[in-house]
């Protein structure tokens, strides 16, 4: 009994810190990634303001890296605009769910060796065009770990003000 304490204790321990997830803030949303994610944030040569920084997340576990690129669009994004930016053939039934506080298509393809999953989703005005791609085939313990992150997009209301 005297050495179940310290294993209760190193249990606890290990479900609160692997279930610690942080907060990223960008201008238009936020996001919530799980320990060891690392994100960057590229800025490039854009010559439309309309466009948000690229934000590219990964895992130095993972097989893969998730970008999300936001866009500010001049009036409210119906569904039928969101489809028409996707580039997935019409003949494709594509349907409409909730990504967190947006809402819009996804769809999962392969080509040329690499495998990917694409959200096109809107909230209003902004649009996040989100791809995750991975050069091998994506596990399901993976794609669960990036719908999580996917689901957690938020408006971001500071950036609102």
């Amino acid at each position: 009994v005297p050495m179940m304490k310290p294993l209760l204790a190193l249990a606890v321990i290990a479900i609160t810190t692997s279930s610690h997830a942080e907060t990223l803030s960008f201008p238009l949303f936020r996001i919530e990634v799980g320990d060891g994610w690392a994100h960057s944030r590229e800025t490039g040569s854009q010559t439309r303001s309309e466009f948000g920084n690229l934000v590219s997340l990964y895992h130095p576990n993972g097989s893969g890296r998730l970008r999300i690129q936001s866009y500010s669009a001049p009036a409210a994004v119906s569904r039928e605009i969101l489809r028409n930016m996707t580039n997935v053939d019409l003949s494709t039934t594509l349907n409409w769910q909730d990504w967190g506080d947006y809402s819009g298509y996804q769809y999962d393809y392969s080509e040329a060796g690499s495998n990917y999953r694409q959200w096109w989703i809107a909230n209003e005005r902004t649009i996040l065009f989100i791809v995750y791609d991975s050069n091998t085939e994506i596990k399901d313990i993976e794609i669960d770990e990036i719908n999580k992150i996917v689901n957690s997009i938020a408006v971001n209301t500071i950036a609102t003000m």
